[in-house]
C-alpha cells in the first residue's frame, strides 16, 4: 500500500506517482492503512446476556402478574392477558424479527399468535365469543391480504406463496368445522374468510396456469 502526504490518498496498485496531483507516493505500513470499509462489530456474548435479561424480566413480571392476581381474584384471570401478550412479543421477537426465515412463514406464525391470543383474552374475561366469532376471522382476512401483497412485490418468484395459501385454506376451514359444531353463532366473518383464502388460491392457480402446477408438482413430488 502506497500513500500520496499531498492528497492524502492511499493507493492499492503498483503506481509509483499518485493518479491526482502526479507527485511521488510513499510506501506506508500496512498496519497503519485505515480500512477501506468500517468494522462493522456484533458482539453475540452481550446481545445474548440481553436477551436473556429480558427473558428473566418477562418471567418475573409473568409471576408477579399471576401473584397479584391470585390475591385480588375477583372471577377474571386477567394476569393471563398479560402473560399472553409478553409470550406474543417473544415470538415476535424471536421468529419475526431476529429469524431470517421466510416471510410469509413469519405471516402465518404471526397470524396464529395473534389468533392464540385474542382467544386466551377472550376466556380471561369470561368467554363471550367473540373471539372465534369475530377476531379470528378478521386475522385471517388480514394475512391474505399480506401475502397477495407479498406476491406483488416478488412478482418474480410469486408461484413460491402458492403454499402458504394452501395453509391459509385449511386453517380458514377450521373456523367452519366450529360452526358446524355450534361453537360459532356469528358466522358471517368465518364464511368470508375461508371464502376469500379458497378465492385466492384459485385465482392464483388459473392466472397462474403453468407455473403455479409446476410449483405444486415441485412441491409434492408428483
Amino acid at each position: 500500500m502506497k500513500k500520496c502526504n499531498h492528497c492524502k490518498l492511499q493507493v492499492a496498485d503498483n503506481a509509483f506517482t499518485c493518479p491526482l496531483c502526479q507527485n511521488v507516493l510513499e510506501n506506508v505500513d500496512h498496519e497503519a492503512v485505515n480500512p477501506m470499509y468500517p468494522q462493522i462489530e456484533f458482539n453475540v456474548h452481550k446481545f445474548n446476556i440481553i436477551l436473556r435479561l429480558f427473558f428473566f424480566l418477562s418471567v418475573l413480571i409473568s409471576a408477579v402478574l399471576l401473584l397479584v392476581n391470585f390475591l385480588t381474584y375477583m372471577g377474571i384471570w386477567w394476569a393471563f392477558i398479560g402473560i399472553g401478550a409478553i409470550i406474543y412479543v417473544w415470538i415476535t421477537i424471536k421468529y419475526s424479527i431476529l429469524n431470517n426465515t421466510n416471510s410469509a412463514m413469519k405471516i402465518v406464525v404471526q397470524t396464529l399468535g395473534a389468533q392464540a391470543l385474542t382467544v386466551l383474552i377472550d376466556w380471561s374475561i369470561g368467554y363471550k365469543g367473540w373471539s372465534v366469532d369475530y377476531a379470528i376471522p378478521s386475522i385471517f382476512l388480514v394475512a391474505d391480504l399480506a401475502v397477495l401483497i407479498l406476491m406483488a412485490v416478488n412478482f418474480m418468484n410469486w408461484q413460491s406463496y402458492i403454499m402458504f395459501q394452501i395453509l391459509f385454506v385449511l386453517f380458514s376451514l377450521i373456523p367452519v368445522i366450529f360452526y358446524i359444531r355450534g361453537t360459532i353463532t356469528h358466522p358471517l366473518l368465518t364464511f368470508l374468510a375461508a371464502g376469500s383464502s379458497l378465492l385466492i388460491l384459485i385465482g392464483t392457480m388459473i392466472f397462474g396456469d403453468r407455473s403455479a402446477k409446476n410449483e405444486l408438482k415441485r412441491r409434492f413430488h408428483i
